[in-house]
C-alpha cells in the first residue's frame, strides 16, 4: 500500500462494497448488519456523505474476504 492507495481509498472501497452487494444479491442494510456496523452509517458512506472509521472498514474487509474464501 502506498500514498496513492490512500488517496483513492473511498472510491476503491465503495466499489468493492458495491460489487460484493451486487454479486451476493444483498441489501446495503443487510450487509451492514452482517459486518456489525449501523446500516445508516454504511448508507451515508456509500453516498459519500459521511466517512467510516478504519475499524469499520476492516470489519467490512473481513466479511468480504470470508466470502471470497468460499
Amino acid at each position: 500500500m502506498n500514498a496513492k492507495d490512500l488517496k483513492n481509498l473511498r472510491d476503491r472501497s465503495q466499489k468493492i462494497i458495491k460489487d460484493h452487494i451486487e454479486k451476493y444479491d444483498k441489501t446495503e442494510s443487510g450487509f451492514a448488519k452482517e459486518c456489525g456496523i449501523h446500516p445508516a452509517q454504511l448508507l451515508l458512506y456509500m453516498r459519500s456523505e459521511r466517512g467510516l472509521t478504519v475499524d469499520s472498514l476492516m470489519k467490512v474487509g473481513n466479511i468480504i474476504c470470508d466470502y471470497e474464501k468460499n
